[in-house]
């Protein structure tokens, strides 16, 4: 995590110092929201539909914070295929480890026309 904060330069204390973030609103390390948003882009890519996604838009919400060590559910349920653009909106969601959905949104992909195979 803190990898990901210092590759953006987001500096916030609650991000990366225990001590200092026990003194904030979270009171705790907390992940920045991006982060969390962004293991969308890993699923939508690797996972559903896969390899050749192209990721054309999200709208997020993020409903609650995502501390260190949470352990993170992401799914994704089709809404509407819209077969003359080739394009499909998703639901997005991310659960943590209690079932509490700590983001959630609406995609928009251009899924791939064949399948893509790795290194091609």
């Amino acid at each position: 995590m803190i990898s990901f904060t210092h590759s953006l330069g987001d500096h916030q204390s609650f991000h990366q110092d225990p001590a200092m973030a026990k003194d904030t609103f979270f009171g705790r390390i907390v992940a920045p929201g991006m982060l969390t948003a962004s293991l969308l882009g890993f699923v939508l890519g690797t996972e559903y539909p896969g390899l050749g996604t192209i990721y054309v838009s999200q709208e997020l919400n993020f409903t609650k914070p995502v501390y260190a060590g949470d352990a993170l559910t992401i799914s994704v349920t089709v809404e509407q295929v819209m077969p003359k653009r080739n394009r499909v909106r998703l639901a997005t969601l991310v659960e943590n480890q209690d079932g509490q959905t700590v983001l959630k949104g609406v995609a928009e992909i251009i899924p791939p026309l064949r399948d893509v195979a790795l290194g091609s």
